[in-house]
């Protein structure tokens, strides 16, 4: 499984946003992809989530760069919820 890993918005200035940095306080714990494709062509949207699940920031259409990170389950045994970050992008 992947996650995103570090959003990198395409813009003047640039903006990044990494999960385990801290923005204005707060830290950022996941992002998420929940745009969709319609009939007319793409919705890009990001959402930025703090610890609490929390919108810090949306990203809309705009153009970014995504690095993801590779999640691996800890052992064998089916359904294991343990994970850990094996390696990155």
């Amino acid at each position: 499984m992947q996650v995103i890993h570090r959003l990198t918005v395409v813009s003047n200035p640039t903006r990044i946003f990494e999960v385990g940095t801290e923005i204005d306080g707060r830290e950022v714990i996941e992002i998420k992809q929940v745009g969709y494709e319609h009939d007319n062509g793409v919705f890009s949207e990001f959402h930025v989530l703090d610890e609490n699940g929390n919108l810090i920031a949306s990203i809309e259409n705009c153009p970014v760069i995504v690095d993801w990170k590779t999640i691996a389950v800890h052992d064998e045994k089916e359904n294991d919820p343990r994970q850990r970050v094996v390696s990155g992008t």
